[in-house]
């Protein structure tokens, strides 16, 4: 797949979109991505512009190469820079690629992409995602040799993915069918089976 930088921009700046939005309450509220407030999913997103490559090694051996740690601590340090400067930090970053120069396009467009999503639905907030970054995302899901850092081919192997809004599907298997932007958040561990029929829908990741 081509690498889309500026479709990660478009991507982040949908979410510095959200971040503005959102009222001193509403940054300590809940998300979908556990233990983690709207403000710390925010702090996450922007480490990836704020990172050098040797800050981030440095992270992830304090950390113990443990990767959760390493973001979490990650998450911690950028909170402190407030909300106005991490949304203007994605707007003016939002084309940087990932610290890492062997991480494509897709690992943080689907970052940016779940994240903006956990923060709507946890704070039960309206709001899509733009329908080229969910196509792309569900592409780089289910094809991209780097796909397993987010989404483990074993998980999903055996399923037909059909979107019902948009013209995407993929797999063979037990079907899971519902709109693209759940597909997206199912195969990322997200409980969305609500919004899904078919009788893969039971043997999505959680």
């Amino acid at each position: 797949m081509e690498d889309r930088w500026d479709l990660a921009a478009t991507a982040r700046a949908d979410f510095a979109d959200v971040l503005d939005s959102l009222t001193d309450e509403q940054l300590a509220g809940t998300t979908l991505c556990a233990e983690w407030t709207p403000l710390e999913v925010a702090a996450h997103l922007v480490s990836f512009v704020e990172l050098s490559l040797p800050g981030m090694m440095l992270g992830m051996a304090k950390a113990g190469f443990n990767s959760d740690k390493a973001w979490m601590a990650n998450a911690e340090k950028y909170k402190a820079m407030g909300a106005p400067a991490i949304s203007k930090a994605l707007r003016d970053k939002g084309a940087k690629p990932a610290p890492m120069p062997v991480f494509s396009t897709g690992v943080v467009l689907m970052d940016v992409a779940v994240h903006t999503q956990d923060v709507r639905r946890g704070l039960g907030l309206d709001g899509a995602l733009n329908e080229e970054v969910l196509r792309y995302a569900l592409d780089w899901a289910t094809t991209h040799k780097q796909r397993k850092i987010h989404v483990e081919p074993k998980h999903i192997d055996g399923l037909r993915l059909e979107a019902t809004d948009m013209d995407w599907s993929w797999g063979d298997g037990a079907l899971v069918s519902g709109p693209a932007e759940a597909l997206l958040l199912g195969i990322n561990r997200r409980d969305v089976s609500s919004e899904l029929t078919g009788d893969g829908v039971s043997k999505l990741p959680n």
